[in-house]
């Protein structure tokens, strides 16, 4: 019987979660005195003292021996204590003692990357119930407790440390203001509540937070604040923006393990010996094999087996090189997934494949990261996605050989056939029970005949019969017979058995709603899709849809990765919509099988349509609404209530947006894919996606000429030229914005054609052509204005300020900045209130007002880094630091300024070369 013991708290013991009477307080406190010291000597004198203090008793020696003798009796033998001629020692495990679990935890997560740490500092600390040895009481143990009640603190405070680098300071400010009140004078656990505060947007409470601890530290202890409390005090006064740190992650992209993986053993030993072995490049392995025949399963089983080997993350993207119902994923859009997961702000990601793919490679150069790529088409796809580093390894998962990773790459090659028989009798055995197999010998041999060692196969079957327990097998094996006489392969083209008719027989059983949503999610765009999402499609409520989805989970036909997000296996999809091609009129209703798929999709289209367009307008109000065609019956869009709502919508679902905009574009629905795109234009800028917004806006043009949509042509120019702006594309974006002016002129579009004079504005702006740019902001201005927009024209008048500003006219600029600032706030656009603002210092600063303009940039700058606008946060702090500059403290511009180069370098801003060079000659 294994013990526990517990002395950060009550002492105490437990054996199999039984708690043990270990006697009275004297006893208990023997067997603490022993567990602080567990596995090592404790001497005679040393337990009485640490039992008695000063005052033992006559017989200290003999007493102390009958409470040994005690214990030993309720405790295991394994636990037993032990006397030698240097003392008693007690024999346990530490990991079976809280305080050395605690200790030992603590060491761990030092030595941990953050996420680990966050994690065992949280179980290290869970293992306290109260005060140490909190029913005893000598001297020993009162000093003790105060040590160990000091180490606990101290792992307090790392532990919040590590949470703040991570950004979870929300979730410690209650934790952080109790302690800081019962310890107003540590100076370390002040500075993290401090910090908290800020970073929560309440600055003003950091500040006043600092100002009552310096003015107690004087009363009470005479002193000033420590340095380091000094310097945080100063850097929220100039609103240094690495207090607001991004972490960086340690990326766990694999997906959940195989839930019942068997069979596989040959191939499991070839990817631990190939994984194992020394070299100076990559290793790769190369898993290849039909669809349905268990590749990303062995991948997956064996990368979560082998997690300890991989400390710095793992890496996983599904390239989608086989999907039936859109393109394999291009290399640029995984190489910039993974940029994401490794902390890389989308906005620093470089123009280019070939730069994305080095900037990869040189965050995981000398990691230990695990990449799996699954699914991949041509070794094409899978070249820039390989890491550069020895330290790193890769699993590919393809139905192709991939000739040219073996023969160029050196990867070793794994291919997967069908199970054997036995290891397919396993794989079933593990799904059904041992029980149910050995009861029907017969029609499990049917069975696995019938799915020819395809694992997909094999765990479609499995999942019929547990859905029916009282079934024999015997007829689900009949049923499957039938089925099988009739129907041919799924792809004539590789061998995977009665791959349809397996499929089928599921489909066939479900019921005549689940079967008509599978259909229709075999036509459906994106690489996953959200419950709400799938409603529209099906023209359903949510809770009717949650439902069906449910049984197609149930069936292993739908897979729910992440909570609400639905995706299907390949070969799964191509044959649910195969499904949808002969009539069902039983189940689908009215009109003929093309009729209703193509309402399906219009339903689809019109959800992320209407919904993103709702969240565009919340995170720019100053954009004029669309007018869109009422949605199509059945469509239930979502409503995101505010800016966060919409940002973290857009976040989710961008990729299957992406997707809607190229599927609308091939399928000839040019004004769906321009509006789509419209929709997408704010969120990807301020991502910084400025390649997807171009591609977006790039596939719309080119259907809107197709089918001589004048203004949607007009609407894809103008959303184009924004990304072609943002890349240094500036010849190109005045041509798109050029023909599109013209357009909206010929259309007598208004608003359109204000959007396009902003935009040529900011073209001459870049290109040095001042009174051009001037010029076009002017119009910009007398068209909002006519039509009373003023959101719109507060945007205009901060374009018109801010080029007088670059002009040197600082008086003639101010009312123009002032009134856009005034109508931004008003309105509660707080991007448009930054922009004016920093407009507004720009002017006051050149005017020698440095006072207003110190404070009007800092809120600037809060604001940009509240909507999360990198680069006018960076542009702002460039401004700040020309300021002190010119109101001669040098040495806080010079600090202004390297946060600035900072954020500029992050963002992979050409402004950085050239801020480099001014700080060049400077110390």
């Amino acid at each position: 019987m294994g013990v526990e013991f517990g002395i950060l708290g009550e002492v105490s013991a437990w054996a199999d979660g039984r708690p043990i009477n270990l006697g009275p307080a004297r006893q208990r406190c023997v067997l603490a005195a022993l567990l602080v010291d567990a596995n090592h000597p404790v001497s005679l004198d040393q337990l009485t003292d640490r039992v008695w203090g000063d005052a033992p008793p006559q017989r200290a020696a003999g007493t102390l021996h009958s409470y040994l003798s005690r214990l030993r009796s309720v405790l295991s033998p394994s636990d037993s204590i032990h006397r030698s001629a240097a003392g008693y020692l007690l024999r346990v495990s530490e990991e079976a003692v809280d305080l050395h679990r605690f200790r030992a935890l603590l060491a761990r997560a030092r030595a941990s990357d953050d996420q680990e740490a966050a994690r065992l500092y949280g179980v290290a600390l869970g293992l306290w119930r109260g005060e140490p040895f909190a029913d005893l009481d000598t001297p020993w143990l009162a000093a003790l407790r105060h040590t160990l009640q000091t180490e606990r603190l101290s792992a307090r405070l790392d532990h919040h440390d590590v949470r703040l680098r991570l950004g979870r300071h929300a979730e410690l400010l209650p934790e952080l203001t109790v302690l800081a009140d019962r310890h107003p004078l540590d100076e370390r656990l002040v500075g993290q509540l401090i910090l908290a505060l800020y970073r929560s947007g309440r600055q003003a409470e950091a500040l006043d937070r600092y100002e009552r601890t310096r003015r107690r530290l004087a009363d009470e202890l005479g002193a000033d604040p420590g340095p380091d409390l000094r310097r945080l005090h100063l850097r929220m006064l100039s609103a240094e923006t690495t207090l607001t740190p991004r972490p960086v992650p340690v990326p766990r992209q694999l997906p959940p393990p195989p839930p019942s993986f068997a069979g596989r053993s040959r191939e499991l030993a070839d990817l631990d010996r190939i994984m194992a072995a020394p070299g100076n490049t990559v290793v790769i392995s190369a898993i290849g094999g039909t669809g349905g025949v268990g590749k990303t399963w062995l991948a997956l089983h064996w990368a979560h087996g082998n997690l300890p080997r991989f400390p710095d993350g793992q890496l996983y993207v599904n390239l989608r090189g086989f999907d039936p119902s859109d393109s394999p994923m291009p290399p640029e859009t995984a190489v910039h997934g993974f940029l994401d997961a490794l902390g890389v702000d989308a906005a620093a990601v470089p123009v280019g494949l070939e730069a994305q793919a080095a900037l990869y490679r040189s965050l995981v150069a000398g990691k230990r990261m695990l990449i799996v790529l699954d699914n991949a088409r041509d070794t094409d796809q899978v070249t820039p996605l390989l890491p550069g580093s020895p330290s790193c390894a890769v699993l590919v998962t393809s139905r192709r050989q991939l000739p040219g990773l073996i023969t160029g790459h050196g990867a070793r090659p794994i291919p997967l056939d069908a199970f054997d028989p036995e290891e397919a009798r396993q794989a079933i055995t593990r799904l059904l029970g041992e029980e149910r197999v050995r009861a029907e010998p017969d029609a499990v041999a049917d069975l696995l005949d019938r799915c020819g060692g395809l694992p997909l196969a094999l765990g479609i079957v499995a999942a019929r019969a547990r859905m029916h327990p009282g079934f024999p097998l015997s007829v689900l094996a009949g049923q499957l017979r039938e089925d099988s006489s009739r129907l041919d392969l799924l792809d004539a083209g590789e061998q995977t058995a009665s791959l349809r008719a397996v499929f089928s027989w599921s489909y066939r059983a479900l019921t005549p709603p689940a079967a008509r949503l599978f259909r229709l999610l075999g036509n459906a765009f994106g690489p996953d899709l959200g419950g709400a999402a799938a409603a529209s499609l099906a023209g359903l409520t949510g809770g009717e849809v949650r439902a069906l989805l449910g049984e197609l989970v149930r069936a292993h036909l739908v897979t729910e990765n992440v909570a609400d997000r639905f995706t299907m296996h390949d070969l799964l999809r191509a044959y649910a919509a195969e499904q949808a091609l002969p009539a069902t009129p039983a189940f689908d209703g009215p009109g003929s099988p093309s009729d209703q798929r193509r309402a399906a999709t219009c339903r689809l289209l019109d959800h992320c349509l209407h919904t993103a367009h709702a969240a565009a307008l919340i995170i720019n109000r100053s954009r004029q609404p669309l007018t869109l065609d009422e949605p199509q019956p059945g469509t239930s869009p979502e409503n995101p209530a505010d800016h966060d709502q919409a940002m973290e919508w857009f976040a989710t679902e961008h990729p299957t947006l992406m997707a809607a905009v190229r599927h609308a574009a091939d399928a000839g629905l040019g004004t769906r894919a321009w509006q789509i795109g419209w929709t997408l234009s704010d969120y990807l800028d301020r991502q910084g996606r400025w390649l997807d917004l171009l591609a977006a806006h790039s596939a719309a043009l080119a259907v809107t000429r197709r089918q001589a949509d004048r203004f949607g042509e007009a609407q894809s120019h103008a959303g184009a030229s924004r990304a072609l702006i943002r890349l240094g594309r500036l010849d190109d974006a005045r041509a798109y914005l050029e023909r599109a002016i013209a357009l909206f002129t010929e259309l007598g579009d208004r608003d359109g054609r204000t959007r396009a004079h902003l935009g040529l504005g900011f073209v001459h702006q870049k290109q040095d052509r001042p009174r051009a740019a001037l010029d076009q902001f002017h119009q910009a201005l007398a068209l909002h204005r006519e039509a009373g927009n003023e959101a719109g024209a507060a945007l205009f008048l901060n374009s018109i300020g801010y080029q007088l500003v670059l002009l040197g006219e600082y008086e003639e600029a101010i009312p123009y900045c002032q009134e856009a600032l005034d109508l931004h706030a008003k309105l509660g656009y707080r991007h448009g209130e930054a922009s004016a603002g920093d407009s507004l210092a720009y002017a006051y600063h050149h005017l020698g007002r440095f006072a207003e303009a110190a404070e009007l940039y800092r809120r600037s700058i809060g604001l940009f880094q509240e909507v999360g606008d990198r680069w006018h946060e960076a542009d702002t702090t460039v401004h700040l630091g020309e300021m002190y500059d010119a109101a001669g403290d040098r040495a806080t511009a010079l600090d202004t300024f390297r946060r600035a180069l900072e954020l500029l370098e992050q963002l992979n801003h050409p402004d950085a070369d050239r801020l480099r060079a001014r700080l060049a000659g400077n110390p």
